[in-house]
């Protein structure tokens, strides 16, 4: 499986050149806790919690084949006013 353009695109502004290939290839070889392969918004929530360290994103992944729900409100949701509010939507790509 490739990744969407828009995962590549983040990879590539956020890990080390040294660091690229292989942050690709475990996001490619992830799956969710069904065994499945990732969908683009697992991805891409993957790819943001990451945030350009190999150690964190296969944390990540490793959580997503736990419960992928976890993951997702890491990468979309953020604390506003004291409350948990959703400030992402990585079901659409991610920003350039």
């Amino acid at each position: 499986m490739s990744l969407p353009a828009d995962v590549s695109r983040h990879l590539t502004k956020t890990f080390a050149a040294d660091d690229l290939a292989e942050a690709a290839a475990l996001l490619e070889a992830g799956v969710d806790e069904a065994g499945r392969p990732l969908r683009p918004q697992l991805l891409r929530c993957a790819a943001w919690c990451a945030k350009g360290d190999l150690s964190t994103l296969r944390q990540a992944l490793s959580d997503i084949r736990r419960d992928w729900r976890d993951v997702v409100v890491w990468a979309e949701c953020e604390e506003v006013g004291g409350k948990l509010r959703q400030v992402r939507n990585f079901w659409r790509p991610m920003p350039r």
